[in-house]
């Protein structure tokens, strides 16, 4: 039960902070989506700023969610209309749905979400923190949103919330944007298909919580930002807005960079070489969250972009530039198969040049992309076909009107397909780029034909299979793993619920960390202890005006 009450007043400080900065009146489902995403979006930024000045505690966490609700109670923003609770209710009930009987991704929560939780929590932001573990480095603004999730009421368990929270927002986004076409409340267009193609790929590979990592906020932030484009027109949109969708979804996972190729379009497309404007922009809210972000990078790690090394500063005290680099080879070398290579002498940074490893990556990585995309592609193909045969003499011109869109559309995707296959060709990093581009090629194919009405029964038959498919992996998963804890473990991975002592590594009298150097056993959630997984040589601890600084001899 209290895990439904806690996504409800999560989901409720969500809607409350995003209602003290939203100024539209509109109430449809779309509207309300953007509420709460920038509800989010304003928590996660106060929780990164007040890291670099405080620990993320309970009692602060409380008194920012507190002042929130004073503020709008103040501003008498409580005007919660049917649409409004309706949307509450639903994504707290979808929230609750994700968490229940979940278990945390395996194994990133345990090696470096988790204990970098435990660490906000517990410190202020500490100078090469990267230098006890080179994951952390590089974590999500989820892992902030998580921190300050964690409040006198919800305790440990709050952490869990903001994840299923953001999903639940996502999933309501798409399906809303099917139904309002099942509903004849608006006619059909590129857009609407892309959400639908969006919509069956969420049924088919984002639904079970122990999945999410960090990755799937990013990509489905990453759709959300191709269906407004698509969705939009160019002159008009509000620039603002896609830039801030852009940080938010770079911020989560840096390898979906070139999202930025969106707001720097629009901005030329609309202002030409207006140097005003430019400025205007250059100060705006996105641009200093993002230049907030990177300033932590650079205090976290000595990088803007970890681990670039060509973006680190060699002269921070903190900055490790060897094992900077050694990281970038390592996850390059990851992420192309290198524990399968033939090729047992060769070293990591001749595996990563000149496609050596194009037969290790093939044999491995490349079966687990084929069996997502093949389905997928398989299913999109017959809805296609379908379109094709039933409305083969009935044509429609309309691609001028989209023409720039899917321009803009396709070099995205098509760029950070081509960037993730050339540097990081792990599915996980990069799959919003392959998915949004094979979608993008359908709908392409059905230019001519989208605007037909009889397509509606395309919408209808697809919403209800999408809803049966997430209700049934759900309803399955919560009855087989009803056995598991109602609250993700953030504790243990052992299934017997047992907690391994970790090794605690004296520094000096003022500073010790600890080390989980169990076999299998990972760092997890711990209040209070810095924990690393590697055993970390030469590391040095000093003290400068209250801010730790952790450097490698």
């Amino acid at each position: 039960m209290d895990i439904i009450i806690f996504s409800l007043l999560t989901n409720f400080i969500y809607f409350c902070c995003g209602i003290l900065v939203i100024s539209d009146k509109k109430s449809d489902f779309h509207s309300q989506f953007n509420i709460y995403f920038i509800g989010v979006i304003i928590i996660s930024f106060i929780s990164l700023l007040l890291n670099f000045f405080t620990p993320l505690t309970t009692l602060i966490n409380s008194t920012v969610y507190l002042l929130i609700i004073i503020l709008c109670v103040i501003k008498k923003k409580f005007n919660l209309n049917k649409k409004h609770l309706n949307f509450l209710l639903i994504s707290s009930f979808l929230t609750y749905s994700l968490i229940i009987f979940s278990t945390v991704n395996r194994p990133d929560a345990g090696l470096y979400h988790l204990p970098y939780v435990s660490i906000i929590n517990e410190y202020k932001i500490i100078f090469g923190l990267s230098n006890i573990h080179f994951r952390f480095g590089h974590i999500s603004i989820l892992q902030y949103l998580s921190a300050i999730n964690n409040n006198y009421l919800f305790l440990d368990n709050g952490i869990s919330i903001p994840l299923a929270s953001i999903v639940s927002f996502f999933y309501l986004y798409f399906f809303y944007d099917t139904w309002k076409i099942i509903k004849k409340k608006e006619s059909i267009n590129l857009s609407n298909f892309f959400s639908l193609f969006i919509l069956i790929y969420i049924a088919f590979k984002i639904s079970r919580y122990s999945e999410f990592g960090n990755e799937a906020v990013a990509h489905l932030s990453f759709f959300y930002l191709i269906h407004c484009l698509l969705k939009d027109d160019l002159k008009k949109i509000n620039l603002n807005k896609i830039l801030l969708i852009s940080v938010f979804t770079f911020i989560n996972k840096p390898t979906l960079g070139l999202i930025f190729i969106a707001p720097i379009f629009i901005f030329f497309f609309q202002n030409g070489f207006n140097l005003k404007k430019k400025i205007f922009y250059l100060f705006s809210f996105p641009s200093f969250f993002l230049f907030l972000w990177i300033i932590k990078n650079i205090i976290v790690s000595g990088c803007a972009l970890y681990p670039l090394e060509v973006t680190c500063s060699k002269s921070l005290s903190w900055a490790n530039i060897k094992q900077t680099a050694h990281v970038n080879s390592e996850i390059q070398a990851w992420s192309k198969a290198w524990p399968d290579r033939n090729d047992q002498n060769i070293t990591m940074e001749e595996f990563n040049k000149d496609f050596n490893w194009l037969n290790a990556w093939t044999k491995k990585h490349l079966k687990h992309i084929l069996n997502i995309i093949i389905p997928y592609t398989i299913f999109l193909f017959l809805i296609i076909l379908y379109i094709k045969i039933k409305f083969k003499n009935i044509f429609i011109e309309n691609i001028n009107n989209y023409k720039t869109k899917l321009i803009l559309c396709f070099v995205i995707s098509g760029a950070g397909t081509f960037f993730w296959f050339i540097f990081s060709p792990l599915y996980r990093f990069g799959s919003s780029y392959l998915i949004t581009l094979i979608s993008l090629f359908f709908i392409l194919a059905i230019k001519n034909k989208a605007l037909i009405k009889q397509n509606i029964l395309i919408f209808k038959f697809i919403f209800i299979v999408c809803f049966v498919v997430i209700v049934t992996k759900q309803v399955v998963r919560i009855f087989i793993d009803s056995k598991n804890s109602p609250w993700p473990n953030i504790y243990t991975l052992d299934p017997n619920g047992k907690i391994y002592p970790k090794t605690k590594i004296k520094i000096d009298n003022n500073f010790f960390y600890y080390l989980a150097n169990r076999e299998n056993q990972l760092c997890m959630y711990k209040a209070g202890m810095l924990c690393t997984n590697y055993p970390v040589e030469n590391l040095k601890y000093s003290l400068k005006k209250t801010y730790t600084i952790l450097t490698i001899n």
